[in-house]
């Protein structure tokens, strides 16, 4: 994710407040008894108010988070609601962060402040397990829905596609489960409960948690879905190594395979839709990956890609930025570069157009284009949009903003252009236009896959390491966290995750230099910190903040001829 927006800077009104309530941050936060390493903001007062990881909220408390038009968020959990506007959406580090503290105090959560071990503020939230009451049953609209009926609100925190259910008497509740078909297991006083294929939501006075068999199950997700994981890997093994620099250790955990023995491909873990979000494990699964690593940046408020996808010569989503990308056709080593999208959308008249960008979530004053691999449907991005829609080399009709905000329908052939920020958008139905593109490097036109992160870490095996090419902030370039990379020695290619050990990650120039260390010659920052997530044969072998957050799109290695 990159990201929001900086962190509000505390206004008390007065010197004496100022003192009596400071704000406390910190990178340790404790969920009945159990550490993370998350970013955290807590304002002491009558009430408190405390900001805490979107990724952290859904993921390990089980919060729920509608996204609407906007930015705006819905956040709910067992009865308690919040809305959250994108102004008061703040970023801490590299995470989206929202205020929560009387929504969890809502549901029971107690919050404090203790000291660390190390001397350092410490965040500790508890909630004690409920009880299982009763588990009910009822079938909609032809798929199986089970209510399970809690004496209070729970933690529900998710992963590796797995529910960890806390209860004061989990057998009884896994006895009921068993009962209905699902394969629950007992882990202490928690049951462990497969969810790929179910939806799950909460409720509250009394508090249910509610969930839902998914019909048509995981496949629909993948741009090209596949069967699910055959036997064994192939002989693919999870490595890890421990490497120290400039007095700081870190774990690097990587699989690595030869592209040219035919045994394995790698490809992009993508979807049918560009809007939305879902797990590394859901996309390795639904498209046979025998090991997965997640893949470039996106925005999590809006769930929307903002970076280069290209899947079997498909363009899902057009570079953006200048940022480092790969790019590889099947059986082969990939490429590192720096890369640029250029399209011109040209008129009869003679008019030319410069496009931005193409199915994308980063958007800037000037002109996109929009098809039907975004999705069904095109709703306005930004506040101002107005568009035509071109089926097949003419312009078939104009639209204003307010029906793009409702929604346009987007069919194959059909491409949606979009002018944002008052830029001119010359034409009108029955206008004849054609589309020039060109791309940089020249060599990548003709690779029929691609993924786009950044930045770019090395090539030839020396540090090329620069932000400001690649537009980011020096803030993002100073930060430590942890890091996912793709990249190469030559002979192989390397998914590799790297953490901490007694430290919040590298930073991307100690990254850099850890890829030197395991010899690679090549090497592309993914998206890192709560999205760092490695998979190997359909299990997490490592994550980024000790929890399994939402992702846009992956990398993932099959098995030859699997697809």
């Amino acid at each position: 994710m990159l990201p929001v927006s900086p962190p509000p800077p505390p206004s008390p009104p007065a010197l004496l407040q100022l003192v009596e309530n400071p704000v406390s941050e910190g990178d340790r936060l404790l969920i009945n008894g159990q550490p993370l390493p998350v970013r955290w903001r807590f304002e002491p007062g009558t009430p408190g108010r405390l900001w805490l990881p979107l990724d952290l909220l859904e993921a390990e408390l089980g919060v729920e988070a509608k996204r609407i038009a906007g930015g705006t968020l819905e956040l709910s959990w067992f009865g308690q609601e919040q809305t959250v506007s994108p102004d008061e959406q703040i970023s801490l580090d590299d995470e989206v962060a929202i205020e929560v503290a009387a929504l969890l105090r809502g549901g029971g959560i107690r919050l404090q402040l203790e000291p660390g071990s190390d001397g350092n503020e410490q965040l500790a939230l508890q909630l004690p397990a409920p009880r299982f009451l009763q588990l009910r049953e009822s079938i909609r609209d032809g798929s199986q829905r089970l209510v399970l009926d809690l004496s209070g609100p729970t933690l529900l925190p998710r992963s590796d596609g797995q529910l960890q259910l806390p209860l004061s008497n989990p057998s009884a509740a896994a006895r009921a489960l068993r009962e209905r078909g699902l394969e629950a297991g007992i882990d202490g006083r928690r049951v462990l409960l497969p969810i790929e294929g179910w939806s799950q939501f909460s409720l509250g006075k009394p508090a249910r948690l509610v969930l839902d068999e998914r019909s048509n199950g995981l496949a629909p997700m993948a741009k090209r879905p596949q069967p699910f994981l055959p036997a064994g890997s192939g002989g693919l093994q999870m490595e890890q190594r421990r490497l120290g620099i400039r007095r700081q250790n870190y774990l690097v955990s990587f699989v690595r395979f030869d592209p040219t023995a035919e045994t394995f491909n790698l490809v992009p873990l993508s979807r049918q839709n560009m809007v939305g979000l879902g797990s590394l494990l859901g996309l390795a699964r639904s498209q046979g990956a025998v090991a997965a690593i997640n893949g470039g940046f996106f925005n999590r408020i809006q769930a929307l890609p903002l970076g280069g996808l290209r899947d079997d010569g498909d363009w899902l989503s057009g570079p953006i930025l200048d940022r480092g990308a790969i790019a590889w056709a099947p059986q082969e080593l990939p490429r590192f570069s720096r890369v640029r999208l250029n399209e011109t959308l040209i008129s009869d008249a003679g008019k030319r157009i410069e496009l931005n960008a193409i199915n994308s979530g980063w958007v800037s004053k000037g002109v996109a284009q929009y098809n039907s691999l975004w999705g069904p449907r095109y709703k306005a991005i930004t506040g101002r949009e107005e568009a035509v829609l071109v089926q097949g080399q003419q312009v078939a009709r104009r639209f204003n903003h307010a029906e793009l905000s409702r929604g346009v329908g987007l069919r194959r052939g059909e491409t949606l252009v979009v002018a944002r920020g008052e830029a001119p958008l010359p034409l009108q139905a029955g206008d004849g236009v054609s589309l020039e593109r060109s791309m940089v490097p020249k060599a990548f036109a003709e690779l029929p896959n691609l993924i786009q992160g950044g930045p770019l870490l090395l090539n030839q095996g020396k540090v090329v390491l620069n932000g400001k090419a690649e537009r980011f902030s020096s803030a993002f370039m100073r930060q430590k966290a942890p890091r996912s990379v793709v990249g190469s020695d030559g002979e192989l290619i390397w998914l590799l995750a790297v953490e901490g050990q007694g430290n919040a990650g590298p930073t991307l120039r100690e990254t850099a230099e850890l890829m030197q260390k395991l010899g690679l010659k090549q090497a592309l920052n993914l998206d890192g910190g709560s999205s760092t997530r490695l998979m190997v044969r359909n299990r997490g072998q490592s994550s980024g903040r000790g929890f399994g957050a939402a992702i846009h799109n992956g990398l993932g290695i099959v098995l030859s001829p699997n697809r």
